[in-house]
């Protein structure tokens, strides 16, 4: 398997190419979240090897804000949607 990203309306190849698939047409499907990501324990690795997240002041509750208004919004939407008649 062949992984790739779309990129600004590009694909950028993760790995090499086998050469067998020169000039085959092929098919590109998103990853869900049930596929496996062959490097995931590198990444969590990786970023444990960060250390703990530091906020700056007042960001902590800049994001607590932020996300009680989402959740506001999103309650908003759903009131609305089961208030509506098809």
């Amino acid at each position: 398997m062949i992984q790739a990203r779309i990129h600004q309306g590009r694909v950028e190849v993760q790995g090499p190419i086998p050469e067998e698939w020169e000039g085959q047409f092929v098919k590109l499907l998103p990853l869900t979240p049930d596929d496996p990501v062959v490097d995931l324990e590198d990444r969590l690795a990786a970023l444990q090897a960060l250390g703990p997240m530091e906020f700056e002041a007042g960001e902590r509750e800049q994001i607590e804000a932020t996300l009680a208004e989402l959740d506001r919004h999103s309650r908003d939407a759903m009131r609305n949607i089961a208030g509506s008649t098809p």
